[in-house]
C-alpha cells in the first residue's frame, strides 16, 4: 500500500487551464490565463475584457504556498452587467 504524496511548501503548484470561450482552445498556465470573477471560468487574454482591471490573487497562502493566478472579468460577464 502506498501513501499519497502531499506537496511540500517548497513544491510549486501549476494550473494549466484551457480557455472556456466557445471555439477557443488556447491553454496556458495560471499566469497566462485569467479566471473570471463573475462566472469562475478560465479565459485567454483575447476573451477577457481589457477595460477591466486584472489582479493577482494569492488564495489561502498558509495552505497552498506559491499558488497564485490572475483574476478579471470575461466579456460575457461584462455584457451581463
Amino acid at each position: 500500500m502506498t501513501t499519497p504524496q502531499v506537496p511540500h511548501a517548497s513544491t510549486a503548484i501549476l494550473l494549466t487551464p484551457e480557455c472556456e470561450a466557445p471555439g477557443c482552445h488556447v491553454a496556458g498556465d495560471q499566469y497566462t490565463m485569467v479566471r473570471c470573477r463573475g462566472c469562475g471560468g478560465w479565459f485567454c487574454t483575447d476573451h477577457i475584457d481589457a477595460q477591466e482591471s486584472v489582479t493577482l490573487v494569492h488564495p489561502a497562502p498558509r495552505v497552498l504556498r506559491g499558488l497564485a493566478y490572475y483574476q478579471g472579468i470575461c466579456m460575457v460577464c461584462r455584457r451581463g452587467r
